[in-house]
């Protein structure tokens, strides 16, 4: 007798619904979206001890014909696709046809179904996947499905399940995720006989997202809606002040089918660097619309996953989406004083009168200070007749001479006589980037412990971190120089002889190319040296060494070099160069340092993702100093 044997048709069920039928959680999503392809506007979910003793979903679809009610607990019986040729359209959440005979084989189910042209409606119990009663019974248009006892008749399966709070956890991200992608249906989640959420089915993407995560995500949400040749992409996206410690706050749909995919996943949070702080993710929910023939979604057996069939385009089709979203929108964070702070013997309150009066204040004070004030400031410039206000049109400050005092031949203005950093104040370079139209209208007020440059505008006052910056200046001037091909190189008199490990050294010629870009040209010394005879025309420093040791830190294993490395590398050189805390600036350089900073893509975030600047509002200061009664 030979050693294959053929399985029985109840194995072979019980091994396919296995690859389908991981947890309850699998359930749950399963049966909505066969609810969703069945037209459903309005969808209840109901789960007991974490799905594993009931689950029970609820919609107001099409319903199922009373003929079709046999072939539907079928293996690969489905009404969304007919052949091969439509796999490669599918619009549908589900077109398998394993769903619901994968979860007869492993559970008890209880079908009641209704459709709008019937009088009546079938209820049917199964067990073990087959159809053990039917019969008819009132009910309203749609289908009600009650699975309990899952994995009753797979006991091994069964004891792998976690624990009960751990499993509607499964369950409740998958209730996110589903009520996130479809904001146009109206979903009720209850576990435990308790409410866990309820949306209006108001098409409100932005409303899903207030029920599920709360006010301060609401609060903080920047709208993507943008196009591109091949996609389609809208949804939402988080500010700096949401950036989280892991991906939980990640969603992506393709179609409206949620998805992993680190394509996509790369591109955005490309997008986000230099804006976040290091070892941070952003928040998003992004829906993704795309002709159904450039993806398969047939490569997962829960369909978690797609492929694209061009990942290079897609990647780059969502950085532009998301990084013109981002750059519309400021990333000043607010220093807020909290009542709480104050004593509590004091009530404040804020009325239209008050508003109104202290709008008028600011006013007359402003004008007071432009007409009247002298300032005595610390910049070795002893006397100044009015704040310089800072005007952020390119054009108007290039040709105003006598508000800028720059000399126009001027390229690089030193600073005090403590350091050797330079600013760069060349006003006839041509940046590629405009004024971020964003940017506050500032007015220099002076410098903090030579760290911080202290600045007013109509509703506040900003504190500007220099070093920050100058350090974000330098990091798109760097960028924008390596990507045009012209980062300028110096020759050095006399060239540097440097040592590094025989490892090093190889890495060194074996990104030859990268470097030369970089503005360093160098020679075989003999032995682990080489002799540098050019470096970046901009870069003021004097460990040569360190700089080429950190860049070759950056590049992944002398192989393949991707933008996050590169720009790595790029603001690596910003920081060496850029203006350091404790470094005295004068008030021109101030001026400059700001002008510069408003014409960066986005002045709000040095390369590592901190704040150049944090914004204090007056009102705050009047409460602290209670003048709000």
């Amino acid at each position: 007798m030979g050693d294959i044997n053929i399985l029985s048709n109840d194995l072979i069920n019980k091994i396919a619904a296995g690859e389908v039928i991981e947890r309850p959680a699998s359930i749950v999503k399963e049966l909505i979206e066969n609810s969703i392809d069945a037209g459903a506007s309005e969808i209840i979910v109901e789960i007991e001890n974490g799905g594993i003793s009931l689950i029970r979903v609820s919609d107001n679809g099409k319903g199922i014909k009373e003929d079709d009610i046999e072939k539907a607990f079928m293996r690969h019986a489905t009404s969304k696709i007919k052949d091969e040729h439509d796999l490669f359209k599918i619009t549908s959440l589900g077109f398998r046809g394993e769903a619901l005979a994968s979860i007869a084989a492993v559970s008890k189910v209880e079908l009641i179904t209704k459709t709008n042209i019937s009088d009546f409606g079938i209820k049917a119990y199964l067990e073990n996947g087959k159809i053990v009663l039917k019969e008819y019974c009132g009910s309203t248009d749609g289908t009600t499905i009650t699975i309990k006892d899952i994995f009753y008749n797979v006991p091994a399966r069964l004891k792998f399940l976690k624990s009960p709070s751990r499993e509607q956890a499964y369950i409740t991200e998958i209730m996110q995720n589903l009520a996130l992608s479809h904001p146009q249906i109206s979903f009720k989640y209850i576990a435990n006989k308790k409410n866990v959420f309820i949306t209006t089915g108001d098409g409100s993407l932005k409303n899903v997202i207030y029920i599920i995560w709360g006010k301060n995500v609401f609060d903080n949400l920047i709208e993507v809606n943008s196009t591109k040749e091949t996609i389609t992409l809208k949804g939402f996206i988080g500010n700096s002040k949401l950036e989280k410690s892991n991906r939980n706050y990640q969603s992506i749909f393709v179609n409206g089918r949620h998805v992993r995919n680190k394509t996509i996943t790369a591109a955005v949070e490309n997008a986000y660097k230099s804006m976040l702080s290091i070892n941070k993710f952003p928040l998003f929910v992004l829906n993704i619309f795309i002709n159904p023939e450039l993806i398969d979604v047939n490569v997962h057996p829960t369909k978690a996953e797609i492929k694209f069939s061009d990942e290079q385009k897609i990647f780059k089709e969502v950085y532009s989406c998301i990084k013109e979203s981002l750059l519309k929108k400021d990333f000043i964070p607010s220093y807020k004083i909290e009542d709480n702070i104050l004593n509590s013997k004091f009530q404040f309150s804020l009325d239209n009168n008050y508003k109104n009066s202290l709008n008028e204040k600011n006013s007359i004070f402003r004008e007071n200070i432009d007409n009247n004030y002298n300032v005595q400031t610390s910049f070795n410039i002893e006397k100044i007749d009015k704040f310089k206000k800072i005007n952020f049109d390119i054009d108007e400050l290039d040709s105003s001479k006598e508000e800028s005092n720059i000399d126009e031949k001027q390229s690089v203005i030193s600073t005090n006589i403590k350091t050797d950093t330079k600013i760069d104040v060349d006003n006839n370079h041509q940046h590629s980037i405009k004024t971020n139209t964003s940017f506050p209208l500032l007015t220099v007020v002076g410098q903090l412990h030579f760290t911080y440059i202290i600045a007013e505008a109509s509703e506040g006052f900003y504190l500007i971190d220099q070093h920050a910056a100058h350090e974000r200046i330098l990091f798109e001037k760097y960028l924008n120089e390596y990507n045009c091909g012209n980062l300028n190189k110096q020759i050095l008199l006399s060239p540097i002889i440097l040592e590094f490990s025989p490892s090093d050294k190889e890495k060194i010629f074996d990104n030859t190319s990268l470097l030369n870009r970089l503005g360093f040209d160098f020679e075989d010394f003999g032995g682990t040296t080489i002799s540098l005879r050019t470096v970046p025309n901009n870069i003021k420093i004097k460990n040569y060494k360190q700089l080429i040791e950190e860049i070759l830190l950056n590049i992944n294993n002398g192989i393949e070099l991707n933008t996050n490395a590169i720009e790595k590398i790029i603001y690596t050189m910003a920081c060496k160069n850029a203006i350091k805390a404790g470094d005295k600036l004068n008030y021109q350089e101030i001026l400059n340092l700001i002008k510069e900073l408003s014409k960066c893509q986005n002045p709000f975030t040095c390369p590592h993702g901190r704040p150049t600047m944090i914004k204090f509002e007056y009102i705050d200061l009047e409460k602290k100093f209670k003048r709000i009664m």
